[in-house]
Parts: structure tokens; sequence; C-alpha cells
């Protein structure tokens, strides 16, 4: 059996296994500060941040087991993943605590820079960054920065999609399938099985996070899942040059940040924190306009599935004019989509663009009326 589709299947298979040992142990035993009280009769475990770190923790260890190919590619680097599985089990475990009791931001950011920090020393790392045109740029002394700033903002990136049932674990496993299959055929075998582990993890746990949904992501999930996309993605489209590719999985995680600097941009143009929370993510506007549960998560995964494409396609292309004619397409489809959802209404009348249109209008008014004045005057 072909080694990654054994990884989807064991990945899968012990993160439902392990979905469903939660569920029933949930039914049988109450865990105080599990469940989020302020659900009521409605209320749901985060049992999905637990399903999916099993899955992903075990998965690369039982796949050497079966596989000689996949002991080929894990074992030489089961120390290294160790090492990585901490980071992740950082993450993992202050996303459990706020799930239990809520957390502020900063004890999860500084949590998430130490995690990333750790990454970035055992070798994920941005030394060099090439575009679809141009030299490489070797980054310096900003690799380290700019690596933790990646890995941050994806990990918080995938939580802040994480609003209705099933969007941030599909769009999750659409991110990941076409990042293993770049680092598949980039020669990371290791970091694909990883991917496709992240994948399986994913599959396995939507039946339980699909509309209406009996448990939830979690906090533990989201971050979790944001973390290890955001630092695998480096290593994944790391060239031979050691230079990272970044416009590829920008591309392939291309909903998450849509969503999230969407939603900073918004909010920093209306003065308000732009990491704050608040009811006006992409997937509550398909609801303001609509779409049920079911609905919203099919244009959801569509546009994913869309980035998804565009990303592989990408990648196996070596001719600036086809890679800028796919981005140029992709933005006039985001543009339209933007459009279509109200958002381009909503930054034209915020805060800061309705104060900047006032003072160039002040300006103009300030500098037309001399010219009125002196007329005036020459008439008279």
């Amino acid at each position: 059996m072909n080694v990654y589709l054994l990884t989807l299947l064991l990945a899968a298979g012990i993160a439902l296994a392990t979905a469903v040992a939660l569920e029933v142990y949930s039914h049988r035993m109450r865990v105080p500060g599990v469940f989020r009280v302020d659900r009521g009769a409605g209320e749901r475990p985060c049992w999905g941040g637990v399903a999916v770190f099993v899955a992903f923790a075990v998965t690369p260890f039982v796949a050497s087991a079966l596989s000689s190919k996949a002991s080929e590619f894990f074992s030489p680097k089961s120390g290294d993943f160790l090492g990585f599985l901490a980071a992740a089990a950082l993450i993992f475990a202050v996303g459990l605590v706020d799930d239990w009791k809520a957390l502020g931001y900063k004890p999860k950011l500084v949590v998430q820079v130490v995690a990333a920090s750790g990454v970035y020393a055992a070798g994920y790392s941005i030394d060099k960054l090439a575009f679809p045109w141009g030299p490489e740029i070797t980054l310096g002394f900003m690799a380290p920065v700019l690596t933790v700033l990646w890995i941050v903002f994806f990990t918080n990136a995938i939580n802040l999609i994480d609003g209705r049932d099933g969007v941030a674990t599909g769009v999750a496993v659409l991110a990941a399938v076409p990042l293993a299959y770049i680092a598949a055929d980039s020669q990371h075998p290791t970091v694909a099985i990883f991917l496709v582990a992240i994948a399986g993890a994913g599959l396995g746990f939507i039946p339980f996070n699909l509309p209406p949904a009996t448990s939830y992501l979690g906090d533990s999930g989201a971050l979790l899942i944001g973390f290890l996309l955001g630092s695998l993605s480096i290593r994944a489209a790391t060239g031979v040059t050691e230079a990272f590719f970044f416009a590829v999985p920008v591309v392939a995680l291309g909903f998450p940040i849509l969503d999230t600097v969407l939603a900073a941009l918004r909010r920093a143009l209306d003065r308000k924190h732009p990491f704050g929370r608040d009811a006006d993510h992409i997937h509550n506007r398909l609801e303001n306009a609509g779409f049920g549960p079911r609905g919203l998560l099919l244009v959801i995964y569509g546009i994913s599935m869309l980035f998804a494409v565009a990303a592989i396609v990408m990648h196996g292309l070596d001719v600036f004019a086809v890679e800028l004619g796919i981005l140029l397409g992709f933005a006039a489809v985001l543009t339209l989509v933007l459009a279509k959802l109200g958002y381009l209404v909503t930054l034209w009348n915020s805060h800061s663009i309705v104060w900047l249109r006032r003072r160039l209008t002040f300006q103009s008014e300030g500098e037309a009326k001399p010219l009125d004045s002196g007329d005036s005057t020459q008439r008279s």
C-alpha cells in the first residue's frame, strides 16, 4: 500500500477511535470544566483537540511499524519529531486550559512564541525567501523573527475561523492535502507524512464536527492544527536551495489568511483591537446572507478547494507569466466574493476611511477657495 494512503487511513482511524471513546466517556461522566457552561442544554464537549493530537502523535510510529517505506522516511528523524511534538504539546496544553477556563491573549501568545522558537531551533526556519520573480532574498538576523511570526499567525488564523461547525476542521484538511503533495514532490517525504497525518486526523474527527456537531474542535484543536500547518508549511515549501517559496503555502492556506487579514484590517480601520473578537467573519456574513450551517460549509469548502488546486498548479509551474495570471485571477475572484459579502462597502465606510475621505475633501475645498475668491475680486 502507498505509504501516504496508509498514513491517511491510520490517522483517520486513530482519530475516529479516540473521538468515539471520548464521546462515550463524556456521556457517562461529566468532568467539571470540560464543558462550556454558557452553552446550556446545547453544550458539547471540546474533545476535538485530543483526537487530533493523539492521531498526529501516534500515526508516524504505527506507520513505521507497518511499512518499511514509512520507516525509511520517519525513523532517521524520529528524534527530531519528538522535539517537534513537545512544542506542539505546549500549544495543545494551553489550548486545553483555554477550553476549560478562558485565558487572556497574553499567556497564550507567550506560549505560542516559545513553541514557535523551539520549532525554529529545530531547523524549520525561513532563512531565504524565493519569489515567483527576481532573486532570492537572504533574511539574516530577521530569519527567526519572520519564522516565529509566520507560525504564530497560522496558529491563531485557524482558531479565528473556528466559529461554526466543521469550518476549521474541513479547511485544515483541504490545506494539509496540497501541502503534503508539495512536500512529497519537493523531496521532503517525512514532512509529507506529518501533513497527511494532519489531514487524516481531521477526517477522523470531522463526522463529530459537522453540523449539528456532537463535539467541538476547541481551542486545543484549532490552535494545534494552526501551529502544525504553519510550522510544516515552511519545510514543505523549501526548495533545494533552502529558499522558502512562500507564495505556494500562502495560496494553500488562503482561506484562513483571507479571513484573518480581513478581520484585522476591518477592526483596525474602525480603531478597534485588530485581534479582538466579533461576529463579522466570512462564516457570519454567509449566515446573514441566508446560508444554513451546511450551505455555508459548501461555500467555504469550495473556496478552500480552489485555493488547494491553485497551490498545486503554482508549484508545478515555473513560468512567471502563468503564475502571475493565476494570482491575478484569484485576486479577481476574491474581490468579487468580498464585494458580494459586503466587505468592500464595510471597509469603505469604516471610521478611518471616512475620516481620510473627509480630510481629502476638506483639503480640496480649501485649495479651491482662494481661486474662487480671486476670480470674484477681479470681476468686481
